[in-house]
C-alpha cells in the first residue's frame, strides 16, 4: 500500500497567495526584490553616465531636475534602505544565536520595527528628492 496518490498525471496549480506567508518571509522575500530593483537601477545610473561621458549636449546640471532622473533616485535609495535594513536584520539574527535574542530578532514585532522603520525612512526620501 503506497501513501496518497493523485488521481491522474495533471499537475496542481497551487496560488502563493492561498498560503499565508508570515511576516517575516515577506521581509526575506522582499529582500531579495528590492536587492534586483538596486541593481536594476544601478544600471539605469550606468546608463545615465553612459549618456553624459559620450553626448556633449547631456549635462548633469541640464537633467539635475528631469523626472526620470527623480525616479532613477527614489528607486535606488528606498530600495537600499529596505535591502540594507532587511539585511541587518538577518545578519542580527545569524549572529546572535542564542534562543531568546534569536527570538527577539524573528518576532513579529521586530519585523513590525523595520517595517515601519522603511516606510518612514522611504517618504523622508520621496521628500528630498521630490521636493528639495
Amino acid at each position: 500500500m503506497s501513501m496518497y496518490q493523485h488521481p491522474g498525471n495533471r499537475p496542481i496549480f497551487l496560488s502563493l497567495l492561498k498560503f499565508r506567508f508570515p511576516l517575516n518571509a515577506w521581509l526575506s522575500a522582499g529582500h531579495r526584490l528590492f536587492g534586483l530593483a538596486l541593481f536594476i537601477s544601478l544600471l539605469g545610473y550606468l546608463a545615465l553616465l553612459n549618456l553624459t561621458l559620450f553626448n556633449a549636449t547631456v549635462t548633469l546640471d541640464g537633467i539635475r531636475d528631469h523626472w526620470i532622473l527623480l525616479c532613477l533616485h527614489s528607486a535606488f535609495w528606498i530600495s537600499i534602505s529596505f535591502h540594507w535594513l532587511t539585511g541587518l536584520r538577518h545578519l542580527l539574527a545569524e549572529h546572535f544565536t542564542q534562543p531568546k535574542l534569536y527570538q527577539l530578532i524573528n518576532s513579529k514585532h521586530a519585523s513590525q520595527a523595520v517595517l515601519v522603520c522603511w516606510i518612514l525612512l522611504s517618504f523622508w526620501i520621496l521628500q528630498e528628492v521630490w521636493l528639495s
